[in-house]
């Protein structure tokens, strides 16, 4: 018997039971389904970030605090390693073009009756030229209003957005909200928007002068960092050894001892995250692929019940000349064919679900072809493997034995 007459008939016979087909089916849907989605968040996720630490500038080095170690056991404070003193020394480190100290703190911003929660960053005027940022509307803050400690912000275009839907923020007042400390702070600059939504999204964000920051705003005068920009992308490695030797010269650690300080570049640092999230995305679709095994156990289960219920029919079959291989071709065949439907389906709902959560959830998904292929050979697989016992045990039947079956 042909293989498309084994299609024909293995499709015939699950006509019969549609409902019954539906259901075993659901399984392998649900799981491919998962996977899809799964691995669509991953993808999506990993996309935004790439796109998020390229877009943060060229040739950049990124400097953070981080707690000194004596063996096992963290001393020192990790968020007062860290000075404008520091950040002006590391503009005379050969190589640097720009050094950008930065301090920033969550703080609730309010115009009216309107408030929102985002990220307030004191900086300099070196930090747009250095961060790749520019301003869409008004003008960035300069050097005289640091001086003079000015309470002027430049917002990002969702906060302005959220605070001034109605019209331009540009000459409204703000007021900065951070622990006990508050101000009000004349709207001078609106920047231009770089994408991005959920965590860290760069245009959720308000910056004000430094001074203004430490001193009026946050109450401290550590950073959170400070970013280097390079002269050129073959001085990385060079500038990275020399502000490391300036910073810990500077802070008198001694030879052997952890640096209380993290240098890292874009590379490492896209590294690092695409680690984690391809191993967290692994993660996530392994446990999706769960499912996929249930739905096997599904289809294995409905075949052995297809196997009993067409005893007689099995046995008329090889009684009349039809070898055990045609029978295993034909079980194995209607196996397969509810895990590749099945399969198909999944991938519908995982494309339709992808999009769902990028537009309801605020996230990044993308479904690639890689993740369709692999639901669909995972779907394939999953029929192959639980059809070939249920089809081998109908091939096995003694025909004299199915004959008499009641």
């Amino acid at each position: 018997m042909s293989l498309w007459r084994s299609v024909q008939m293995a499709w015939r016979a699950l006509s019969h039971n549609k409902g019954r087909a539906f259901l075993t089916m659901l399984g392998v849907i649900i799981g491919v389904s998962a996977v899809i989605m799964m691995l669509s968040i991953g993808a999506g996720t990993q996309l935004s970030v790439t796109s998020r630490i390229e877009g943060l500038g060229t040739n950049l080095l990124m400097v953070s605090p981080s707690r000194i170690r004596e063996g096992n056991i963290a001393t020192g404070n990790a968020s007062g390693s860290l000075t404008i003193a520091d950040a002006d020394a590391l503009r005379e480190v050969a190589g640097v073009a720009m050094s950008v100290p930065i301090t920033s703190r969550g703080c609730q911003l309010i115009a009216g009756s309107l408030n929102t929660n985002s990220q307030v960053i004191g900086t300099t005027v070196d930090y747009p030229a250095t961060l790749n940022v520019s301003v869409e509307q008004g003008i960035f803050f300069n050097q005289n209003e640091i001086d003079r400690w000015d309470k002027v912000i430049v917002l990002g275009p969702t906060v302005a957005e959220t605070l001034f839907p109605d019209g331009s923020a540009l000459g409204k007042t703000v007021q900065v909200v951070s622990n006990q400390t508050k101000g009000f702070f004349r709207v001078i600059g609106i920047l231009a928007s770089k994408g991005g939504s959920g965590f860290n999204n760069q245009d959720d964000q308000a910056i004000i002068p430094i001074t203004t920051a430490q001193k009026l705003i946050f109450g401290s005068k550590t950073l959170s960092g400070i970013d280097l920009q390079v002269t050129s992308s073959d001085q990385m490695d060079q500038v990275t050894t020399l502000a490391t030797d300036t910073l810990r010269r500077r802070h008198n650690i001694a030879t052997g001892k952890t640096s209380d300080f993290t240098i890292l570049n874009q590379e490492e640092m896209l590294g690092t995250l695409s680690s984690v999230i391809g191993t967290f995305t692994t993660l996530l679709a392994g446990i999706a692929g769960i499912s996929l095994l249930v739905g096997g156990i599904g289809i294995m289960n409905i075949m052995l019940v297809s196997v009993s219920e067409r005893t007689r029919e099995i046995g008329l079959r090889k009684a009349i000349g039809a070898r055990s291989s045609t029978i295993t071709t034909q079980f194995l065949v209607e196996a397969i064919m509810l895990s590749v439907v099945g399969g198909a389906l999944g991938i519908v709902l995982g494309y339709v679900g992808s999009t769902l959560i990028g537009w309801l959830g605020g996230l990044t998904t993308l479904v690639d072809t890689n993740s369709v292929l692999l639901g669909f050979i995972f779907s394939l697989a999953v029929g192959v493997f639980f059809g070939y016992y249920p089809a081998r045990r109908a091939a096995s039947l003694n025909p004299i034995d199915a004959l008499r079956y009641e």
